[in-house]
């Protein structure tokens, strides 16, 4: 369970849908390419997207040496859940043989 804690409270991420996955693609396809501070600026929007809450929220209670690693663990979270699935079929597939 990913969480982040906005103005005290803990907050879940929310259900993971493929619109964030293909937020996350297309920051990672340009994130190299981008200013530092646009770079920032975008990691913030994709956790806020995450969970469900403000960039300005993000900005202002997550701290500043947090804000990849929380990127980072929703990208994960995000990976995880795609593939989620992949070692069911193949489990089932084998069993079957």
């Amino acid at each position: 369970m990913v969480t982040i804690t906005i103005n005290g409270k803990e907050i879940e991420m929310t259900e993971i849908k493929a619109r964030l996955w293909r937020e996350i693609m297309a920051f990672e396809d340009k994130r190299a390419d981008l200013p530092v501070m646009e770079a920032f600026d975008e990691t913030c929007r994709i956790i806020a997207v995450a969970f469900g809450v403000t960039v300005d929220e993000v900005l202002d209670n997550l701290e500043i040496e947090d804000i990849l690693p929380k990127y980072f663990e929703v990208s994960n979270a995000v990976v995880v859940k795609l593939t989620e699935k992949l070692g069911k079929k193949n489990a089932d597939a084998a069993a079957q043989i």
